[in-house]
Order: C-alpha cells, then structure tokens, then sequence
C-alpha cells in the first residue's frame, strides 16, 4: 500500500469543488426544481396551494409562510421572521429571477426561481407573507404560469 499524498493536482481542484458545493448550504439557498415542477403540475388546476409536505422540493416540508421578492423590490419593508434573509437577496441582480423566503418558525431558508416557467412577480404578490393555506391561482402566458394570489391572505 502506498502512503503518497495527494497530487497537488489534484489539490489544486478540490478547494474550488467544495467551495462551490458549500457556497448554496451556506447561504441558505435551496435547489428550486423539485419545486418548481411540482408547482408547475399544480398550476393546471383552478385554484391551489403551494407545494408543501414531503417530496414538495420545497426548502421545509412542513414551511408556515412564504415571502416573495421580485426584481426590485424593497425587501427592507419585510416582515419577521424574513426581514434578515430578505436583506441578504439582491434583488437588482437578475431580472429573470424571483426569490422565494420559506419560514418554519423562526427558521427561513430561500429558493431562487426563473420567471420564464412559473412568475409570481406579475400580479403583486410580492412583499407580502403569504400562508402555506394561501390559495392561488395561475393563468398559461407566453409559455409561463403567472401566479395570483386569489385571495390576498395575509399571514399573521
């Protein structure tokens, strides 16, 4: 058996790898596409709730409220338990993206998602916390699913 070390090669690759697969665990940001396909199945029928429970793709199986930010927005207005992670989205920095800021209790954690599949910034649901019993609708455009909150709930 050979003691030899590792190549500094091999070294020189390692760093970045784990630096690029820490960097989303650190930033409490999620891997939106489990849900967003599920969203996306969801979107066919007339009114629903946001995906929630197990295999939802969403950050909390069990998240109490969610906080939208589009482009733009001022996120400094939100609310708790989003107002820290809320300061932390850029929301200048992409156009094309939308953040969603799930809460369990005090906890949040945020996806990132394209609005060229599904688009919550259309009608003006942003800045608000919305109730994970939030009815919603969507309506097909352009090839996205845009988003309406039908009745406006607001958490708290």
């Amino acid at each position: 058996m050979s003691s030899r070390s590792p190549t500094p090669a091999l070294l020189k690759w390692l760093a970045p790898f784990l630096v690029f697969m820490a960097v989303p665990a650190l930033s409490g940001c999620a891997d939106s596409t489990d849900f967003q396909a599920s969203l996306a199945s969801r979107a066919e029928s007339t009114e629903f709730t946001l995906p929630r429970g197990e295999d939802s793709g969403a950050p909390f199986e069990l998240w109490d409220e969610v906080f939208i930010a589009c482009p733009y927005t001022d996120v400094t207005t939100a609310p708790a338990p989003f107002a820290k992670a809320a300061m932390a989205v850029d929301t200048p920095s992409n156009e094309g993206a939308q953040w969603l800021l799930f809460a369990k209790d005090s906890k949040v954690k945020r996806i990132s998602m394209n609005r060229t599949s599904i688009d919550f910034c259309l009608d003006g649901a942003v800045n608000n916390a919305h109730r994970h019993d939030q009815l919603w609708s969507a309506k097909k455009s352009d090839g996205a699913w845009l988003m309406t909150a039908v009745d406006h709930q607001r958490a708290g």
